[in-house]
């Protein structure tokens, strides 16, 4: 294209020299070369006009391909959520029938922590099961700490400091599954590392103590 445009404006210097400069009868042969000159830059606007007109046909084609590429990455993007989400209910049923072992009585099936508009305020979820053949009503209290430092100190912050001191540690009471949400309120300066769930119960008699790293957490 560039090389078209510049024989294009060396053609029109050429004609204007041609046609701005007096020629005596005798110059028959200039005249010719002025009228092959002509047609040849007719030539050359055709030639500029078609590849214009590819160029669109070009750019319209390229753009079409790229909103294909973009419609399959969503696609595939969609897919893979959708065979983890299948993935993560099949893990979750066949935690609650305890096939292959996977569990033997109360446990924590997930935990969550969502943060919210305030740096010291955090969303806790967590989703308890119990093996669907034990078929029994259980219930009990989950005791929450959090593992972390404080000006460079290892910390442990019990129920009482992360709430508001008011609301009594979550209690649960499920035949197969319960989820129990609250909100965690840290201190100014507090890094959090690790967060421990105690499952307390009467029909239990060990308490259940799982562990989960805070930054595993947030992830989710």
């Amino acid at each position: 294209m560039l090389v078209t445009l510049a024989v294009s404006g060396v053609l029109l210097f050429v004609i204007w020299q041609l046609a701005t400069t007096r020629f005596s009868p005798e110059s028959a042969e200039l005249q010719q070369d002025l009228d092959f000159v002509s047609g040849e830059l007719v030539i050359i606007k055709q030639r500029m006009t078609r590849l214009q007109a590819r160029q669109v046909v070009v750019e319209r084609e390229a753009e079409v391909l790229r909103h294909a590429n973009r419609i399959l990455r969503e696609t595939e993007s969609e897919r893979q959520a959708e065979l983890s989400r299948l993935q993560s209910e099949l893990d979750f049923y066949r935690r609650l029938a305890g096939s292959g072992g996977a569990q033997s009585g109360l446990d924590v099936y997930r935990a969550e922590i969502v943060p919210t508009e305030s740096g010291q305020v955090f969303r806790f979820i967590l989703t308890l099961t119990q093996n669907i053949q034990r078929a029994s009503m259980i219930s009990g209290r989950v005791r929450i700490d959090i593992e972390g430092t404080l000006d460079n100190r290892p910390v442990k912050l019990r129920w009482a400091q992360i709430s508001d001191g008011e609301t009594p540690e979550p209690a649960y009471r499920f035949k197969y599954f319960q989820q129990l949400e609250g909100y965690l309120t840290l201190p100014n300066g507090f890094d959090p590392l690790r967060l421990s769930l105690t499952l307390e119960s009467k029909n239990q008699r060990k308490p259940v103590v799982r562990n989960f790293d805070w930054a595993n957490l947030m992830g989710n």
